[in-house]
């Protein structure tokens, strides 16, 4: 029999909070509750690294929404995961050949569903002031631009200690640790448990990063006891039930995830 979305959550929540208690019985060490973060937004829900996923995190509570950032042909920061335009957008061909005037125009919804016809392919600083008044924290995924015009930005909405920064590139992480020793959200990426003390040393990052199969209590110890905390990857549209319980009962901080409408803390009325 099919289980609905709502029984799924129920069960998942039910599932976690069956291991926090077993956790706390033992005489554990205590396990929170961690920040769920929406890949490129609620992208299940509306098209991704829009508005309209930024307003579906908002809706829900979501704590994080990570977007990926990219520059166009005249220095202004857009949200694209894709180095070109073809996949999610009706223009073509790399988007860094693209003024911004011809970018502001382009559909950014309709490839997700016709009820998104007209979604914007959104500008960064729209992102930022839409997130300002709100509890939303945003991951800037870098692609491109200069570091310091996008930090200068972040801080001219004055989001800069809400948002996070993560880099697909360990030249880029190390350039950007560098150039702003004074930012205290930069994300490194773990490749493999034994990279850990690498990272921390070579990078010092304040979040470090694990695809969930990677994690274990001594990896999210070891980060705890050097002051780092611990984001689990947990992407993908399949159940991901089991992995989701397994990184709130292991205490890591911070779970990404492409469903983050199934995560959300729920709210009980008594």
């Amino acid at each position: 029999m099919k289980r609905s979305p709502l029984l799924i959550t129920a069960l998942f929540f039910a599932t976690v909070f069956s291991c926090l208690e077993s956790c706390t019985s033992c005489g554990e060490r205590s396990v929170s509750y961690p920040k769920i973060s929406g890949h490129r937004g609620a992208n299940f829900i509306a098209p991704e690294n829009t508005l309209a996923s930024a307003d579906s995190c908002i809706r829900l509570g979501v704590d994080v929404m990570e977007a990926d950032v990219v520059i166009s042909k005249d220095s202004v920061f857009y949200l694209l995961h894709d180095e070109l335009l073809d996949r999610t957008t009706n223009g073509s061909g790399p988007i860094r050949e693209w003024y911004s005037r011809d970018l502001d125009t382009l559909d950014a919804g309709s490839w997700f569903g016709p009820q998104w016809k007209g979604q914007k392919l959104p500008r960064f600083s729209a992102l930022l002031e839409k997130a300002a008044p709100t509890d939303l924290c945003i991951t800037v995924d870098y692609r491109s631009g200069d570091f310091r015009e996008l930090v200068k930005l972040i801080d001219s909405y004055g989001m800069l200690e809400r948002t996070y920064f993560t880099f697909s590139s360990v030249e880029d992480t190390k350039a950007f640790r560098a150039m702003f020793p004074w930012i205290h959200t930069l994300q490194a990426y773990v490749n493999h448990p034994k990279e850990l003390d690498k990272v921390l040393d070579e990078i010092h990052p304040d979040i470090a990063v694990f695809w969930i199969d990677q994690i274990d209590r001594k990896i999210v110890k070891r980060c705890h006891d050097r002051g780092v905390q611990v984001l689990a990857l947990i992407l993908g549209f399949e159940d991901k039930s089991a992995e989701n319980a397994k990184a709130i009962r292991l205490g890591v901080d911070v779970i990404a995830t492409d469903k983050p409408e199934q995560l959300v803390r729920p709210v009980f009325a008594f």
